[in-house]
């Protein structure tokens, strides 16, 4: 009876160590529970923070490449309106330009009508009087080019007839003022070649002088005549130096 008691006590206070056992279990795992959930749900508040500052980042980013864009276009029409600006100035500039050169020229063509007027000739008059002179400059230049080649061909005939008379040496008179360059020089013969010839009075036997820095340095004579060009022999006499391409020829 006893041990029945015993046995009975025991498993009563098993059942209890059970029952508080269960009971802390139980709270254990509520509480678990409990800190579980509220890890979860900071989790997912993290996750969707995480999300809001990603969406923020990218929101923020999309903002900055835009108004990047726009500053570039924002640059570019102002340098376009800058070229146009300036366009427009010089176009401006170039019109006042004009405008005062027209200006200058209608005075100028006034003054010109007023001298007209006051020679009381008609436009008509005008127009022939300037067919006229026209015509007579014309004229002049045919005859002064007729005076070149008759005064070459005088030449020409003065120093053959020297020649014939026996006064090959006596001067040959060529154009004043006639200035040329020596092309060539040979100085083994001793002789140049000049650019100037026939079509610019050139005669055969005509003598030069050689400068060179304002400084004499010989004398040639002209053996061969070619229309644009002539060839001269050094005058031994009169050299100073030696010839170089270069040198200025002059009479």
């Amino acid at each position: 009876m006893l041990l029945k008691i015993s046995l009975g006590l025991a498993l009563l206070a098993s059942l209890a160590a059970l029952y508080f056992a269960h009971v802390t279990v139980s709270t254990r795992i509520d509480t678990l529970t409990t800190d579980l959930s509220s890890e979860q749900k900071a989790k997912t508040a993290a996750i969707e923070e995480a999300d809001a500052s990603k969406k923020a980042e990218k929101a923020t980013k999309a903002l900055a490449e835009a108004t990047a864009k726009s500053l570039g276009e924002a640059t570019n029409f102002l340098n376009i309106a800058v070229a146009r600006a300036k366009e427009q100035e010089e176009r401006a500039n170039k019109a006042s330009t004009n405008l005062t050169a027209v200006t200058e020229q209608m005075k100028d063509a006034q003054r010109d009508l007023s001298g007209w007027k006051t020679l009381g000739l008609s436009i008509d008059e005008v127009r022939t009087q300037r067919e006229q002179l026209g015509k007579i400059t014309a004229d002049r230049d045919v005859f002064s080019a007729e005076n070149k080649v008759l005064a070459r061909n005088n030449r020409v005939l003065d120093a053959e007839l020297k020649k014939i008379k026996g006064t090959e040496e006596a001067e040959v008179i060529l154009p004043a003022g006639t200035k040329g360059t020596v092309l060539a020089v040979d100085p083994k013969f001793d002789f140049v070649v000049i650019n100037i010839g026939g079509n610019q009075g050139m005669v055969q036997d005509g003598k030069l002088l050689v400068n060179r820095g304002g400084k004499l340095v010989a004398k040639v004579k002209i053996t061969s005549v070619e229309p644009n060009r002539c060839i001269a022999n050094v005058i031994a006499d009169w050299k100073q130096d030696e010839v170089m391409e270069g040198d200025q020829v002059l009479y």
